[in-house]
């Protein structure tokens, strides 16, 4: 009995690892390759790069494999203060989404992101991107020391 409540907690303890690993907070922790920041959508994560009236998603899967993107699509709102904001986004090769639109950061955004991929659900993410266009931070947080470990499904 006492090796069975062992092996019960140790499998609550990998669970728990692999859902802290995917939080928002562990996400905006990491470097991340593109510079952007990366939000868990279902079954894929996405990374946001924001540049000069361009927005960029790189689609991968947990694993950080990239997903391609052929045939797919994605719609950005960009709340601004009380401004609004409508990117739309198509595929540009590989894993990469990008649309071109006229936005203005103020101090403070959120991006609200719908990316539909061929015969999959579509899936939403929302992002805290700063006026520069970077992610914001997760300011009167303590960092945790975990790893990010890739889940294949």
């Amino acid at each position: 009995m006492r090796w069975m409540n062992s092996l019960l907690a140790l499998a609550l303890a990998v669970i728990a690892s692999a859902v802290l690993a995917h939080t928002d907070e562990y996400f905006d922790r990491i470097d991340t390759p593109h510079g952007g920041q990366i939000r868990m959508a279902g079954p894929y994560h996405l990374e946001l790069v924001v540049g000069d009236s361009e927005l960029t998603v790189y689609v991968t899967d947990h694993g950080d494999n990239p997903i391609g993107t052929t045939g797919g699509s994605a719609k950005a709102i960009i709340a601004s203060g009380k401004k609004r904001y409508v990117v739309v986004l198509s595929a540009a090769g590989g894993n990469v989404l990008k649309g071109n639109g006229e936005f203005k950061l103020g101090k403070s955004n959120t991006i609200s992101l719908m990316v539909t991929l061929p015969d999959q659900e579509p899936q939403r993410a929302k992002f805290s991107i700063d006026g520069s266009g970077k992610k914001s931070s997760t300011a009167g947080s303590t960092p945790q020391q975990h790893e990010h470990h890739p889940h294949h499904e």
